[in-house]
Parts: structure tokens; sequence; C-alpha cells
């Protein structure tokens, strides 16, 4: 698959995740484009947990998760637009590991980062990320975990009581014979870690 379909699937991806939360409404008008910048700025009462991992096609797999953090949005986002800290955040054990390649930076979009989980070294890049939107679309570089492709899209939208909605669509391609219940244990503990982490 090349990398210009794979992002075409990701943001196929992500915008079906937006119906299944009721982001995008089926009505009679067309959207404007001052639509996400108002769901952006009114507060979000849609709270519930979810996740969602389901096959879309041979080998590809769909993954949506969303949960309530105890912070306000000005907190949680210099967490997730940093991907050294969002690391500490989700997987602190990993988080020694992580190094920036290249002279990337959090302040440098693409930037490209490693760590390590036992023997494996993933390698990823940040590809997209919007200050306005409180977005950031991160991508694999190299197979690695039975993984082909990977890609993670996380949302933040302010939620009613001075706290943050995070959402998070990852495509992933699978190579045959690749345990998917892996990376459903994995993504469960993500969201587990992450809330906690802005309770500390």
């Amino acid at each position: 698959m090349s990398a210009t379909t794979s992002l075409s699937t990701v943001l196929a991806t992500c915008t079906a995740a937006l119906l299944w939360t009721g982001h995008v409404a089926a009505d009679d008008r067309a959207p404007r484009a001052d639509d996400s910048a108002a769901r952006k700025v009114a507060c979000h009462d849609d709270t519930e947990s979810v996740f969602v991992l389901t096959p879309i096609g041979e080998g590809q797999v769909l993954s949506y998760q969303r949960a309530l953090i105890d912070a306000p949005i000005g907190e949680v986002w210099p967490v997730l637009r940093d991907i050294e800290m969002f690391v500490e955040a989700v997987l602190p054990d990993l988080a020694p590991t992580f190094m920036w390649l290249d002279g990337g930076g959090p302040e440098t979009i693409p930037s490209r980062f490693q760590f390590s989980a036992g023997a494996d070294t993933l390698v990823e890049e940040i590809i997209y990320r919007s200050e306005a939107e409180k977005q950031i679309l991160v991508r694999l570089v190299e197979p690695v975990l039975g993984m082909q492709e990977y890609y993670a899209f996380g949302d933040l939208t302010r939620a009613c009581g001075d706290r943050t909605v995070l959402e998070y669509t990852r495509y992933l391609e699978l190579a045959p014979g690749t345990d998917i219940e892996f990376f459903r244990a994995l993504f469960t503990q993500e969201f587990i870690d992450i809330p906690a982490y802005f309770e500390e």
C-alpha cells in the first residue's frame, strides 16, 4: 500500500469516527467552514467513554477511542502536541527510551522520533498538527510488532465542567498472523493511563 493510499484511508476512517460520535450530523444544509471551529468553542456534553476496534478489510484494523480527562483543554493540549510528553503519559515504562531523530523536536513538523519496547524499536513521525483545532496525526515509519502501516489521529474537544474529551482514531495494516488482541489490550491500557496521568 502506498503512503498516499494509506493517508487517504486514515483520513476517511477519521471522518467515519466523527460520524460515529455525532460531530457530523446528516441534515439538509451543506457543512459550513465555521462548523468545526464552533464545535471546538462550545463545551462537549457527549463524554461517554467509547472503544471500538474492528477489522475493516484484509489485515486492516480501525480503532476509535474516546475518553474524558478531568483537566482543562489548556493543560491537556501541551501533552498531546508534544509526543515525548504523550509517550510519558500513555507508555510510562517506555518513556525513558524516547528519542527525537534527525534534528526533530516538538516545535518541528514533520518530526521523527523513536522509542523501544523490549527488543523492538518503533520509529514514528508527526506529519500534521493544528494548534487551532487541537489535532495531531502520527504515522509509523518502519514496520514493527506486526504493523505494516499505522496512523494515529488525536483530537481534543472542550468538555463541560472545564474538562477535556480526547478522541483517538487509529488505522493499522497488520502482517498475516498478527494478533489483534495484543493491540486491544495495549490501547485499553493507554486510555486507562492517560486520564490517570492528569489525576496525579
